[in-house]
């Protein structure tokens, strides 16, 4: 090799003859360089397509659904599956959730209630697509087409749902009920931590806010500690314990401030609370 050639850097080896490719070391870092930088760029590009790509999937237990699970990923999509109510709600509050399929019978039995959490989680503004065996399902005294952002009766193929979330995954929901479904009467507006009732509204903290969702879907059933989410995990925690029933305490005074004496939080001694209407009190 010349002195020249020292300065030279080999890149490529062809084949069993020593052909070979020398390029001026600055020249090599330079495209190096410029190749990393496409990669981050690229790697950027693909975390802002991924953002929102959450599709959270309700169905029933034991429903094979790999069909669909496998046309979202390859769709670039990331399926979360969940079996039950209190699953999609844990769902709805990690960061990312694009969009909402809803489908089974779980959900045909529920959707009211379904909607209604889904209005008052963090992912309130994500579009819900429903999957039914029949409309009928949404044409009830409870729910309409309106409460929904797209829908499909039995049967559908995976081109066909997949194809709707492509179209409404990540976008904010054009659900043409503006306000978040309502139960019983209640509005519960995330975006200012609002409880709303009969025109009249109780602004909430956070934990408020959580503890009033929980009691308002569980209207006249006795709601445990566990079940809330600022409740002990266990028995044993007096100190959680302690601080729920202050956090329940504020809840129950700034709901009797909307509700004018039809609704009332009341502690169950050795169970928890309940939010029942005022016709099925039973002592003070």
């Amino acid at each position: 090799m010349t002195k020249e050639q020292g300065y030279l850097f080999p890149l490529v080896n062809i084949g069993t003859f020593p052909y070979r490719l020398y390029m001026n070391v600055n020249t090599f870092h330079s495209i190096v360089r410029g190749m990393r930088g496409a990669m981050k760029r690229e790697a950027m590009v693909d975390r802002v397509e991924q953002k929102n790509g959450r599709v959270v999937v309700l169905t029933d237990s034991g429903e094979e659904i790999d069909w669909l699970r496998g046309r979202l990923k390859d769709a670039g999509f990331s399926p979360l599956c969940v079996v039950n109510e209190e699953d999609l709600l844990e769902a709805a509050s990690m960061p990312g959730v694009g969009l909402f399929l809803l489908m089974g019978e779980t959900m045909e039995g529920a959707l009211p209630e379904i909607l209604f959490g889904i209005g008052a989680s963090r992912a309130a503004t994500a579009p819900v697509v429903v999957l039914t065996r029949s409309r009928g399902v949404l044409e009830t005294p409870r729910v309409s087409v309106f409460d929904v952002d797209d829908f499909l009766v039995s049967p559908w193929n995976a081109e066909e749902v997949v194809a709707r979330v492509s179209t409404l995954c990540g976008r904010k929901s054009l659900r043409r009920n503006a306000k978040p479904h309502g139960l019983y009467g209640f509005q519960l507006v995330r975006s200012r931590l609002a409880v709303e009732y009969a025109s009249r509204e109780a602004i909430m903290t956070p934990s408020e806010f959580e503890i009033a969702r929980v009691l308002v879907r569980h209207l006249d059933t006795p709601v445990s500690r566990q079940q809330l989410p600022q409740g002990p995990r266990c028995n044993g925690e007096m100190g959680a314990s302690r601080s729920l029933d202050a956090l329940v305490s504020r809840v129950r005074k700034k709901l009797a401030s909307i509700v004018a004496g039809e609704f009332r939080v009341r502690s169950l001694y050795g169970v928890g609370y309940t939010l029942e209407r005022a016709h099925n009190r039973h002592g003070k």
